[in-house]
């Protein structure tokens, strides 16, 4: 194998174990993702090695020795250059050790927003962190029995502990706005879903369907193992390329999913499917097939209810998620960016859903609705905007959105935990 010599500094050679990542080597290490990583910063020692891996390169860059703020820096700083491949790894023998520390600062900072920010819901919190230590057994891959009882469980407490739908909403876009570290997508999605389940007047649901439907959400993401971690934690603008390959992952689900089927996991059918239709849009605009309209109007090309219901939990939840190349919004501003592509979504699920925000919004931060939900009924038909090859819709909407929220109210002074936690880059 011809490799250029390692693109880092002289001192970093000397310091650290250089080798060429070998196929033997990738099989050994896992990937951690940026969230996860940023963990890190509240820990004063962990007992295993980080790994960085550039340009064909495996560098042992942190050892538990030398474990330190300034090297976490460094490593983070270079994660968020739009350019290069550059990812963070561990040896998967380290995954529980990882995994331990990950759950116990979690749960440190859960307890400090229980503390200090008002009108959290404690429910909410211990449910969501029962979700997100699921999710993250997802995510891994390798989905096996256990994997499958695991999810299920935490699906089932999401309906055994009878959430009020307000207080769920709030409190976790309250999380995420006080510390976006804490942000676990799949599991917001999962409790999202179901909070959306328990509200459906049309087409009321039993608590066996809720469970499943949150099953669904745990388990919609499934392919993003599939892809490449540099492309899924690119700070840049993705190519066209880039941006099919993550279009993909819907695809990547179904069929991780159906193989550990298989194999013997009791995967769900459904959860399956919405696993591969999560990104269709009710007017035929999405992807993987283009499906529209609702399965039980048209067999053929509609999509499931689940799909359609994870669908809005998971574009909402991804603009109220900080990334390395988005802000978070808050949850006005994120309702007025899908109000702006409303047809893509079910009015039947997205309209009550959008109220229940609402209520939210006006109940526990005693703000005034946002003025485009409330003219809700008058867009029917949305603004159109162009979406460029490599970004996502809702990147471009947040393009078009720049200059309105710049002139938007200034956000309302956080607490002193809030205010640290921005400091600390969180």
């Amino acid at each position: 194998m011809n490799l250029k010599a390692p693109p880092i500094r002289e001192e970093t050679r000397n310091r650290c174990v250089v080798v060429p990542l070998t196929n033997e080597l990738s099989q050994k290490l896992v990937s951690v993702s940026l969230e996860h990583f940023h963990f890190l910063f509240d820990v004063q020692k962990v007992d295993f090695s980080l790994f960085v891996v550039v340009e064909g390169w495996l560098v042992e860059f942190i050892k538990a020795k030398e474990f330190s703020k300034e090297l976490l820096d460094e490593v983070w700083s270079a994660c968020l250059k739009p350019k290069g491949a550059f990812r963070v790894c561990i040896w998967k023998q380290d995954r529980p050790k990882f995994e331990a520390v990950i759950n116990q600062i979690r749960s440190k900072k859960l307890s400090r927003l229980m503390a200090y920010v008002p009108h959290m819901d404690k429910k909410t919190l211990d449910v969501y962190n029962n979700l997100s230590a699921s999710s993250q057994l997802v995510v891994k891959g390798g989905i096996d029995e256990e994997v499958v009882a695991r999810v299920r469980a935490s699906a089932s407490q999401i309906v055994s502990s009878v959430l009020d739908s307000q207080a769920a909403l709030y409190t976790l876009s309250k999380m995420i706005t006080c510390d976006p570290t804490l942000y676990d997508h799949s599991a917001t999605v999962a409790m999202m879903c179901a909070i959306i389940s328990n509200e459906m007047v049309d087409r009321p649901m039993s608590e066996k369907e809720v469970m499943l439907v949150a099953e669904c959400g745990l388990f919609h993401d499934a392919g993003k193992t599939c892809v490449p971690s540099e492309i899924l934690n690119k700070p840049g603008k993705l190519t066209a390329e880039e941006f099919d390959e993550i279009k993909k992952h819907t695809v990547y689900g179904r069929d991780e999913l159906l193989d550990s089927a298989k194999k013997g996991a009791p995967i769900q059918d459904l959860a399956i499917r919405v696993a591969y239709e999560h990104h269709e849009k009710f007017t035929g605009r999405g992807y993987p097939e283009g499906r529209k309209g609702r399965l039980e109007s048209d067999p053929d090309t509609g999509i499931h209810l689940y799909s359609r219901i994870c669908m809005i939990a998971d574009v909402y939840s991804a603009l109220l998620m900080k990334r390395v190349y988005k802000e978070a919004f808050e949850p006005g501003q994120a309702l007025k960016i899908m109000i702006e592509s409303n047809d893509d979504y079910d009015p039947v699920i997205f309209k009550p859903f959008v109220g229940m925000v609402v209520d939210s919004v006006k109940k526990f931060q005693n703000l005034a609705a946002p003025v485009t939900t409330l003219s809700y009924e008058k867009e029917t038909k949305g603004k159109i905007i162009q979406v460029e090859p490599g970004r996502t819709a809702a990147e471009s909407l947040r393009i078009a959105h720049e200059k309105s929220r710049e002139k938007e109210k200034e956000k309302e002074n956080e607490n002193d935990l809030s205010e640290e936690l921005r400091r600390k880059g969180a």
